[in-house]
């Protein structure tokens, strides 16, 4: 039984080539999102500063 055949061959190396980029795509992407995230959650804590001192936060 040997699988070693061309079509399987290049397929294995293929994906084996992919993963990395894709994990490190996503790696980008989660890090995108947390910035924007982040950024975000600022500019909504200096939206409702003025109202820290009146009860209202």
């Amino acid at each position: 039984m040997n699988n070693n055949t061309p079509a399987t061959n290049g397929k294995s190396a293929g994906n084996a080539f992919l993963i990395p980029i894709f994990g490190a795509v996503a790696l980008i992407i989660t890090c995108a999102v947390y910035i924007i995230y982040k950024l975000a959650q600022q500019q909504v804590a200096e939206k409702w500063a003025d109202y820290d001192e009146c009860g209202w936060s």
